[in-house]
């Protein structure tokens, strides 16, 4: 219940903080404006080349720095830009490693079903009756439950909970005394920790299932300029639900990782011991 009170108390929190959510928003539209122009901009002319490389460059600048701003946001209580740029360089360095795994993992899972092919359903003449339902696949069920919970939810929670980790400080302190390798394996004992699967689960269906469903849930209104303003309709509830579904799952990890990391452990002194003991 108190994971659930974290969730509730900071969408409460985001949806009455307009001045730092019309920052959000602004990083957020900046970041999904690159994007686009980065798909849709033909590398034909000198200039459009020069276009595709900064934005190249603008694009993770920008993911990142929407990350160390929510973060920041949460840990200072306010928008320090300063920390908030040397946070996203960190985050930058410390996801390299991870989307390396992730490759890796891809990789091997890819490889491993191989050896389970789908068994091919034998072709019928023409005119005969329709063949009958294809049976399950286990294989394929496994291994796209395999990839859904490691690319899905283990590995981006083990990101989030380095970042959260990462923030605050200098650079030059990120590989420090193996410090780096400690916080990597700190961060995925948090994300594996029940409470941050939880606010995880609760954000998804806010930044990703309703937005999924709003853009792709067939709906085909009648005339031409109903379709367009529905449309238009769609992309802004998407954008929305996205932003405020990842401000606020971010902004919950962040609490919960902070309130529970200032917890004060259990003293273990003797004296205390032969207390409880007596």
């Amino acid at each position: 219940m108190s994971t659930i009170k974290i969730f509730f108390s900071t969408t409460k929190n985001t949806l009455t903080s307009l001045p730092a959510l019309a920052v959000f928003a602004l990083i957020y539209a900046l970041l999904l404006a690159a994007f686009f122009k980065f798909i849709w901009t033909r590398e034909a002319t000198v200039w459009q080349v020069f276009i595709t490389y900064v934005l190249m460059v603008l694009i993770p600048a920008l993911f990142f720095i929407y990350q160390a701003a929510i973060i920041g946001r949460i840990r200072d209580q306010r928008f320090r830009w300063g920390a908030i740029l040397i946070d996203a360089v960190k985050f930058f360095i410390a996801t390299i490693p991870i989307l390396l795994v992730a490759w890796l993992l891809s990789y091997l899972l890819n490889k491993w079903q191989l050896r389970y092919p789908a068994a091919a359903l034998p072709t019928l003449p023409v005119g005969t009756a329709p063949p009958t339902p294809r049976p399950m696949h286990w294989p394929t069920l496994i291994f796209a439950t395999l990839r859904f919970v490691l690319m899905g939810v283990a590995l981006p929670l083990t990101t989030i909970h380095l970042w959260i980790g990462l923030a605050g400080g200098e650079v030059r302190t990120l590989f420090a005394g193996g410090t780096f390798f400690k916080r990597i394996g700190n961060a995925l004992a948090r994300a594996l920790a029940f409470e941050s699967v939880l606010i995880y689960a609760l954000g998804l269906v806010f930044f990703f299932v309703i937005p999924y469903a709003i853009l792709f849930v067939p709906f085909t209104p009648k005339g031409n300029k109903t379709d367009f303003a529905f449309f238009i309709l769609r992309l802004v509830l998407s954008f929305i639900f996205s932003l405020i579904g990842w401000v606020i799952t971010i902004s919950a990890l962040t609490k919960n990782s902070l309130e529970t990391s200032l917890e004060p452990s259990p003293d273990k002194s003797p004296a205390v011991a032969v207390e409880a003991a007596a």
